[in-house]
């Protein structure tokens, strides 16, 4: 470990050491692909997901048995990009040095492959020529095929899997369905952050994906690990920080985890020892004034009314009754059809999401360093 670097990453999956709790979350996970079981894991974006599953498969992976295969899909926008970003997924899991990449090599050469290569990470990408509307159904079942008649147990993560609901196809769930239930030897975690679209896909029972995993939704982490995990990563770069600080960060990013990341990257990257509860205010100031002009860029971007409803969500960090007369009345925002109108757009954009818990549902602004920006 190199002590002169920053261990507050903000992109990427980097070990057991610097990935904090989960542990339930973790277990469950491993439970569900030891039992044959399918998971949906939700919960808003840069809450941790990613980091959850490459954790999981950091795990498993320790299995010989068990190959593990990440897939991103926010990027694609039809189910030939959502087939040719599965194969040159397999393609970089199983190299073409190896027996088993040579094997998909040669089932692939039917689909008339081309190869490049990326320009950042030097690993191979492979595009497949679909001419007829229906072939990329055909050789998503053969590259199921291919995994299946492996003599591995193979675990799949489609990540932000609700984007095949805007799919031009009109029958993306069924085809994907069809394709993924007679699998023996494949288990499935189905990420994503649209909470209402991934619930209608799989416990409405007029969709295909009905009833075929366990939910497993993910919240803050404890304040209590947390505080811990801050010390304990500070402690092995030889700084110390207050406590004071710890609970001003995890009060400030409300324990969402890529800014409480963030705001500790910013605090490490200080380089004073020890870390006051004054040098994390410098390091909030630090943050928001660097996002100001996308903040600013957001007000143009939304109606006045969206505008002023983002601004008092914000100020009342969590709102149980946006359309209720206290709050519209507290903010002036007119009357309660244009506030739910206004609501359900700002949630449409990401900008407020809705938490539902058993004790209250309320709703609160996406991003939490334009939240603290808005409160100022």
């Amino acid at each position: 470990m190199n002590t002169k670097d920053n261990p507050f990453f903000l992109r990427g999956y980097h070990g057991s050491y610097l990935f904090c709790d989960r542990k339930q979350e973790t277990i469950q996970l491993i439970n569900n692909v030891n039992n044959g079981i399918n998971t949906t894991l939700i919960s808003i974006r840069r809450m941790g997901k990613t980091g959850l599953i490459h954790h999981t498969f950091n795990s498993l992976s320790k299995n010989k048995n068990i190959v593990c295969i990440y897939i991103d899909i926010y990027a694609t926008q039809n189910l030939s990009e959502f087939t040719n970003q599965f194969a040159s997924i397999i393609l970089k899991t199983f190299p073409k040095s190896k027996r088993i990449g040579k094997e998909f090599l040669q089932m692939i050469k039917g689909f008339a492959p081309v190869f490049s290569y990326d320009p950042l990470t030097g690993l191979p990408n492979v595009s497949l020529s679909f001419s007829q509307s229906n072939q990329p159904q055909h050789s998503l079942a053969s590259l199921f095929s291919f995994l299946e008649k492996q003599n591995k147990k193979i675990v799949i993560a489609f990540d932000e899997f609700q984007q095949i609901t805007a799919y031009p196809e009109q029958n993306v769930e069924h085809i994907l369905r069809t394709l993924i239930q007679p699998l023996k030897n494949c288990s499935f975690i189905f990420s994503g952050s649209q909470k209402h679209i991934l619930l209608e896909m799989f416990s409405s029972v007029k969709r295909p994906f009905f009833s075929s995993t366990q939910f497993l939704f993910l919240a803050n982490i404890e304040a209590d690990e947390y505080s811990k995990y801050i010390k304990k990563v500070f402690s092995k770069y030889q700084k110390t920080i207050q406590d004071n600080a710890v609970n001003f960060i995890l009060n400030f990013t409300k324990r969402h985890t890529y800014y409480t990341q963030a705001l500790c990257n910013k605090v490490f990257s200080k380089n004073t020892n020890p870390i006051t509860l004054e040098a994390v205010y410098e390091s909030c100031d630090e943050i928001l004034k660097e996002q100001e002009m996308i903040f600013y860029q957001y007000r143009n971007l939304l109606t006045k009314l969206q505008w002023k409803l983002l601004k008092a969500v914000a100020k009342e960090d969590k709102v149980s009754q946006p359309t209720g007369i206290p709050f519209i009345s507290k903010y002036q925002l007119g009357n309660a059809s244009s506030v739910r109108r206004s609501l359900l757009s700002l949630i449409e954009k990401e900008m407020v999401y809705e938490v539902s818990l058993k004790e209250e549902t309320f709703y609160s602004v996406y991003n939490c360093f334009l939240s603290r920006w808005l409160e100022r």
